[in-house]
């Protein structure tokens, strides 16, 4: 090939280069889904994480800027998923009746799951953070959560989004 056929050829693929990097490119994880609510005892506040990753670590910011830290965050090791081990159920029955005379039967049950089950996404992992909070920083989180922010720390990623309402 000649200088400039290989010139043209270049000229011609470079355009094409940050293309075919980005299909090679993961995509990005889906965003966590966050519930909040209040627990028995005055002040406390448990945040719940759906994930693909645990969270390392959880912070709530006021918006006065003050950061409080979780007393307590913990990651369920098993998520709850759909994909349980398969386990055929087996079942014996019988009937009678006066003139059909009397049966015998066994029967095989095939689970095909529950489609309403309302359970984590496949794969998600649930993380659990337990925030002590002041009775005035409670009650600004009460009326105006939206103001409030919540900060993620995933295994080689962090998150911020807006704080969850508490539940009813």
């Amino acid at each position: 090939m000649t200088l400039t056929r290989r010139l043209l050829t270049l000229s011609l693929l470079l355009p094409l280069l940050p293309v075919l990097l980005a299909g090679c490119a993961s995509a990005p994880p889906p965003p966590p889904r966050v519930a909040a609510w209040l627990g028995s005892q005055s002040g406390r506040v448990f945040v719940r994480v759906l994930a693909v990753d645990p969270v390392d670590a959880m912070e709530l910011t006021a918006p006065d800027g003050r950061v409080f830290a979780p007393e307590n965050l913990r990651a369920e090791q098993r998520p709850r998923s759909n994909d349980e081990p398969w386990r055929p159920g087996i079942g014996l029955g019988g009937s009678m009746g006066s003139s059909s005379g009397s049966d015998i039967g066994i029967g095989i049950s095939l689970p095909m799951g529950n489609p309403f089950a309302r359970e984590a996404p496949r794969g998600a992992i649930a993380s659990e953070a337990q925030f002590m909070l002041p009775a005035e920083a409670l009650a600004s989180y009460r009326d105006r959560p939206q103001d409030w922010r919540l900060e993620l720390q995933f295994p080689g990623r962090s998150t911020g989004l807006q704080a969850p309402p508490l539940a009813p």
